[in-house]
């Protein structure tokens, strides 16, 4: 009999060491394992500037004997709207990810998303690093994440197999891939093409085989996942400016003290500067070398046509954001009188 419980005791002890791997958790004599998840390969700024933060978590002493971070990029644990599902629900602990599909589990972030909303990256950083910035902040949390540091996704535009977009007709029936966002399928809609939504890996084959005309994306992103090999129609219209946010799921977060997170947290903003510089490097290199490989870079001739299309988009989806539409546009127009 005592036999018999010795081995159960024994079989409930490796069942709880397994479940606490299979969480992230080490055994209590080391640090934990925590995944951040990243849909991006290892040279482009985003996974750079993971690198650098898991790095810095690495040199830190007292972070480094809590934590380990074992960064999966490339989207080998999925698109970024299946790894925000795990991260909401602690299936896993980190996530960089686009704000577009975070509207679907915060609605106040979709705010980022709206179309020609910014009118530069200073005009975006200076939105977040006020108390705007705190308010999206604060609905990600109540969502279940922890946003550490906003990085660079530069300007979004469209690209296409078929023909270069100079005015809003050249988008007219043309199949174009959109983030699973309501925004950006309303925005194509608006501009007279059919919106398709798929998985940031999927655009490539999709290029290919013709199952879609074109995407919207940054030139980094064209040039790192080789679009412009079967899309070579790059029209710069600058319709999104959307930053990417680093993650940790609150349950993980709140198994760190104060002073962990603070630590954690400054990691993370010193890796976004870094990040900021990769982004203006990669962006340099990615136009000369598209335009080697064949892509004609153009742009559009009329982007107030593009604007006006897509203001009905303010009237159906700005509701739900209150007055920070109103506020961010006076960001802009506040620096633009500013001595």
């Amino acid at each position: 009999m005592a036999a018999r419980s010795r081995c159960l005791l024994a079989l409930v002890g490796v069942g709880l060491l397994l479940l606490s791997i299979a969480c992230g958790r080490q055994p209590a004599d080391g640090p934990e394992r925590w995944v951040l998840s990243n849909v991006h390969l290892e040279t482009y700024p985003t996974a750079r500037g993971l690198t650098r933060f898991a790095g810095l978590v690495a040199a830190d002493p007292d972070l480094s004997a809590r934590l380990v971070i074992d960064l999966q990029l490339g989207g080998v644990l999925g698109n970024e709207k299946e790894t925000l599902e795990k991260l909401r629900f602690g299936g896993l602990e980190m996530a960089c990810s686009s704000a577009a599909p975070l509207a679907e589990f915060a609605p106040l972030a979709g705010v980022l998303a709206l179309p020609f909303l910014f009118d530069d990256s200073e005009h975006l950083w200076r939105v977040l690093d006020s108390d705007i910035g705190e308010e999206i902040t604060a609905a990600l949390e109540v969502a279940g994440f922890v946003p550490l540091a906003w990085y660079d996704a530069g300007a979004r535009s469209f690209y296409n197999r078929r023909r270069p977009v100079r005015t809003v007709g050249d988008l007219s029936g043309l199949k174009i891939r959109v983030q699973r966002s309501e925004v950006m399928r309303d925005m194509v809609a608006a501009l007279g093409a059919s919106p398709v939504a798929l998985g940031f890996k999927q655009v490539y084959t999709s290029l290919h085989t013709g199952a879609i005309d074109g995407a919207e994306n940054n030139l980094p992103s064209y040039r790192s996942e080789r679009h412009f090999e079967a899309a070579s129609f790059y029209s710069l219209d600058r319709h999104a400016i959307i930053p990417d946010v680093v993650l940790v799921a609150r349950q993980a977060w709140q198994r760190l003290s104060h002073d962990e997170q603070e630590q954690l947290r400054a990691a993370a903003r010193e890796s976004a500067r870094d990040q900021r510089i990769f982004w203006a490097e990669y962006e340099e290199v990615a136009i000369r070398e598209v335009t080697q490989g064949g892509a004609e870079i153009t742009e559009v001739e009329n982007p107030e046509t593009f604007r006006r299309l897509v203001e009905p988009l303010y009237a159906k989806h700005a509701g739900r954001y209150g007055d920070l539409v109103t506020r961010i546009r006076g960001a802009s127009r506040l620096a633009a009188s500013a001595p």
